[in-house]
Order: C-alpha cells, then structure tokens, then sequence
C-alpha cells in the first residue's frame, strides 16, 4: 500500500465534496482521532456527570419523547 497516493486520492475526492454536513462530519472525525484518549475520556466522564446530575434533578425524557426526538434525527 502506497500510502502517499492513497492520501493523495483522499484529498482529490475531498475536494470534490460540496455538501457541509458531510465536511463537518469529516472535520468531527479527524478531530476526534487527532485527540488523546485521556482528552476523550475525560470528556466522556464530564457527559456521564452531566448527566447524571441532570437525571437528578428530573431533566429526562420518556421513552415515547426520546422515540419521538429519534426519529427527526437526520431529517434536516
């Protein structure tokens, strides 16, 4: 595997690219890959607490709102 031509290909079907979800979506990955995993972690242990103290003080959905949150992902 040549490596300097795959990434030479990558960046010509990139920039072909003109839809701005999907370079955000990119831009998220390569982000995320380029972070440590104790920045990563981190993170995730913020969100559970986030969460969890969000759950306590009765910030939450039921299970037929998080169905219908769900299905207008992606509809944008």
């Amino acid at each position: 595997m040549d490596i300097q031509a795959e990434i030479n290909w990558i960046h010509q079907e990139i920039d072909k690219v003109k839809d701005p979800s999907f370079v955000e979506k990119l831009k998220h990955l390569l982000q995320s890959i380029n972070n440590s995993t104790a920045e990563s972690d981190a993170s995730y242990n913020l969100d559970i607490e986030s969460a969890l103290e969000n759950i306590k003080k009765g910030n939450s959905y039921t299970e037929d709102q998080a169905k219908e949150i769900a299905k207008k992902w992606g509809r944008k």
